[in-house]
Order: C-alpha cells, then sequence, then structure tokens
C-alpha cells in the first residue's frame, strides 16, 4: 500500500511553508500538550522533561493534560477534533497506528485527521518476569513454553494493545502459545506476586523495577542491546527477527495551516535533538530520533499496517 497521499501533504507543507510562519503562527496563550495516557506514566514523565525548553523555544507557555482511557483513544479523538489553531497537540505512542484495527468503530482516521509533527523516538520494551518465577531467561522461556503449551501467562493493559500485539508478535515468531491475561489498568503488582508469569513493560519502569529487585529482567524488544544496558540480552538474541518498539511522537489536528504546524516541528524537533536532554531521555529507556513530519508520516503508514496485520491475524479488539 502506498503512504496515505495527504499525509505525506501534510507532511510536507510543514517543511515547505516554513519560509512563510510569519503569515500565520502561534497565538500568545498556553499550548497544550495532550497525553492519552494516565498521569505518572512514562509519556507523562517524558513529556514534562520537554514542557521547560519548548515553551522557551516557542516563547509562550506550554502545559500538559492527561486524558486516558479506551486504549488512550479518547485523549486521541479530543485532539483530532481540536481547534486547528496549533494550540492543542497529541503526545501518543504506537497505539495511534494500531487503533484502527482493534476499534472498527472509531472516531478518528490516523492518517487523514492528524498532521505529523515530529517522532520523539524509539521507546524498547522488556520482558519481565516476577522474582519467584522459575523462568530465568529467553531460552528457558521458550523451553518451558514449547513443554507446556498454553499453561504459562503474560498479563497486558488490555487486548488489542500494543503491549498485547507485541506478545503475540513474540509467540507467532517463537513458535509457542502463551495465555493472555487483560488487564483494564497495570499488571505489575500481580506479576510481582507471582499471579501472572509473564509482562512486557517499558523499559524505564522495567529497568527500574529490575534494580529494586521486583521483577527479573528476560529481554529487550530491541533488536540489538542497549548501549545503556548492554548485560540485558535482545529478545532477538533468542527469537531471530524479533524488534517489537513502541515510539513517542508529536502529532497536531490535521487542519492546522502549514506555518504553525512548520513552527511547531521546528521547536519540536530543536529541543529533542539537544545533548542534554537527549542523554536524560536515555536514561528514561528512549531512544531519542528526533525527526520532522515527513519521517513521522512514513512511521505511521508503516506500522499502521504492520500493526494492524497482526491484529487482524488474532482477531484482537480493544476492551
Amino acid at each position: 500500500m502506498s503512504i496515505n497521499r495527504r499525509t505525506l501533504l501534510l507532511a510536507g507543507a510543514t517543511l515547505a511553508s516554513a519560509g512563510s510562519a510569519g503569515a500565520q503562527s502561534l497565538q500568545n496563550r498556553p499550548v497544550r500538550i495532550v497525553i492519552p495516557f494516565p498521569p505518572g506514566a512514562a509519556m507523562d514523565v517524558v513529556a514534562r522533561m520537554i514542557v521547560t525548553p519548548l515553551a522557551e523555544a516557542l516563547g509562550q507557555a506550554v502545559v500538559i493534560e492527561t486524558r486516558p482511557g479506551a486504549g488512550s483513544t479518547i485523549g486521541t479523538a479530543a485532539v483530532a477534533t481540536a481547534a486547528p489553531d496549533g494550540h492543542t497537540i497529541l503526545f501518543t505512542s504506537a497505539a495511534i497506528a494500531s487503533a484502527p484495527a482493534v476499534m472498527p468503530q472509531l472516531s478518528f482516521d490516523p492518517l487523514r485527521d492528524f498532521a505529523p509533527l515530529s517522532l520523539l523516538g524509539h521507546v524498547p520494551l522488556v520482558l519481565t518476569t516476577g522474582p519467584q518465577n522459575d523462568i530465568t531467561s529467553m531460552a528457558a522461556l521458550l523451553a518451558a513454553a514449547r513443554a507446556r503449551p498454553g499453561a504459562i501467562t503474560y498479563a497486558t493493559p488490555g487486548n488489542g494493545t500494543p503491549i498485547h500485539l507485541a506478545m503475540e508478535l513474540l509467540q507467532r515468531e517463537a513458535g509457542i502459545r502463551l495465555v493472555h491475561v487483560p488487564y483494564r489498568g497495570t499488571p505489575v503488582p500481580d506479576l510481582i506476586a507471582g499471579r501472572v508469569d509473564l509482562h512486557l513493560d517499558s523499559a524505564h519502569a522495567a529497568i527500574a523495577r529490575g534494580r529494586q529487585g521486583q521483577v527479573r529482567l528476560l529481554g529487550i524488544s530491541t533488536p540489538r542491546r542497549l548501549p545503556t544496558l548492554p548485560e540485558l540480552p535482545a529478545i532477538a538474541e533468542t527469537v531471530p527477527g524479533y524488534d517489537a518498539s513502541t515510539w513517542f511522537a508529536f502529532f497536531a489536528p490535521a487542519r492546522v495551516p502549514a506555518p504553525i504546524l512548520a513552527q511547531l516541528s521546528a521547536a519540536l524537533v530543536d529541543v529533542t535533538s539537544r545533548p542534554a536532554l537527549r542523554t536524560a531521555m536515555a536514561e528514561q529507556g528512549v531512544e531519542v530520533q528526533a525527526t520532522g513530519p515527513e519521517a513521522l508520516a512514513r512511521l505511521l503508514q508503516a506500522d499502521t499496517e504492520r500493526l494492524g496485520a497482526i491484529a487482524r491475524a488474532v482477531g484482537a479488539k480493544l476492551d
């Protein structure tokens, strides 16, 4: 499938019209960053690291609003219908790409209703188990899963979430069968208590819990080990080709004028490319790859197809 033409036109216009940004620009009032996930989640933590430098780059206040619910679609839908003036932008994850496949009655189209601003970066996921579990490595997991098909459980934040799809991908590529236990919130307490066996978590949260002895880290979802955590094997070392990192990115409503999109995109790329912030983000498990709108448009299109194919193959629907 070719990349959605409107998405690329929106992305290209952001850059092409940068020189005329003076004709239309942000007004003297706050820019609101909507995060469609709960307060304290990884995205919330990362966004708060950006607020001050972004406000300085734009020359006006920037505020954060968390609007969780329905697998991130409530906050996302709110931005899709927000006033197209650039004062409401979305900071979300790859969940926006999987949403159409897992929620047929979705009120928005990620490729039609949003203008890409900038990718922030990729966020590795870490497969974890409770400290008392006898699964101590990826090799041990595969051996146990093949010896006892359907006996090992994995928990996710819900059906059709990117974590669910990433675990379905692992099963498919490893040739194993696990049992899905969906939650409507975090499954971590039950993982620590041993009531479920596995959970694929954000690197930031998993590494912190691992250092506290709350969970055991089995493998990271990137094709290669992280330079900041070289002792943690990549899942791909045991399951060749496995790659299930998520990503964080910024979007605006599609009808925002191109000069304002250019203003926002330029500020985001500038701020998130700064060495000090990149270092701080790496400590949160984010591999910063600040890009402009065109690269993000291509990523959104590709993951809408890739994640959608996995969701349709397993019949995943958002709770």
